[in-house]
């Protein structure tokens, strides 16, 4: 996303939904984005984005100045990776195996086969990396909803691990739940609130007075766990 200096014009997309109340703006990784009721006149659009550029200006220079990054840009040793909270260095070395081993502790260790020249080694150790950290949120997912879902008194349909830019988590009507793989950069407290939170969608849909009575009732500190999910949410690219 290009900064935004002064006197600079504002690049927003505009999407529809038929889900919006009211005219909102987010501010993500991708862009700056206006979402409006199917009816609501392009002009009126276009007059409240004009009321609030100085806000969008803002709002984007804090997510650069904000901006984590999950992963390094390139997948050698000395890099670092966000992994529960914390920064851990990479450490990839070749070793006499067939396929990519990752491991986590003080260091974040992908052996990687010594057969491989340097670029192919960089991609294999990225690809492996990724899949370890997706199948990581989804086993501590899985292992959370065990716990939870009784006391709940409801389970998923499905769980499913995605790539999600503005969410953390959702859950369908059909009871399945999404979840964003970075979750695995959050503290296990911040998971556990966002696993919780949308098992509790499995009970109530919307976020009501008797939502957050339900939430409330589970886990008394989920105002503390949720802000960590406001302060990085629009951060980690």
């Amino acid at each position: 996303m290009p900064e935004l200096t002064a006197g600079a014009v504002v690049a927003w997309t505009l999407r529809r939904s038929r889900r919006a109340k009211r005219v909102r703006i987010v501010v993500r990784a991708g862009g700056v984005e206006v979402v409006a009721p199917p009816r609501t006149p392009r002009a009126a659009i276009d007059a409240f984005v004009a009321t609030k550029r100085d806000w969008i200006r803002a709002k984007v220079a804090a997510w650069h100045e904000r901006q984590v990054q999950v992963l390094p840009e390139r997948f050698e040793t000395g890099g670092q990776v966000l992994y529960r909270g914390r920064h851990l260095e990479l450490v990839v070395e070749p070793a006499a195996v067939r396929w990519p081993e990752v491991s986590a502790g003080a260091t974040f260790r992908v052996r990687v086969p010594r057969r491989l020249d340097r670029d192919a080694r960089e991609a294999a150790a990225r690809k492996a990396v990724l899949r370890w950290l997706r199948e990581r949120v989804r086993s501590d997912a899985a292992r959370l909803i065990d716990r939870w879902g009784s006391r709940v008194g409801a389970r998923p349909r499905g769980l499913r691990i995605g790539n999600q830019r503005t969410l953390w988590g959702s859950c369908s009507g059909r009871g399945v739940i999404s979840l964003n793989w970075r979750l695995v950069t959050a503290p296990e407290p911040v998971l556990e609130y966002v696993v919780l939170h949308e098992l509790c969608h499995l009970r109530e849909a919307n976020h009501g007075p008797r939502f957050w009575a339900l939430v409330e009732g589970l886990l008394p500190d989920w105002r503390e766990r949720r802000a960590w999910l406001r302060e990085h949410g629009v951060a980690l690219d």
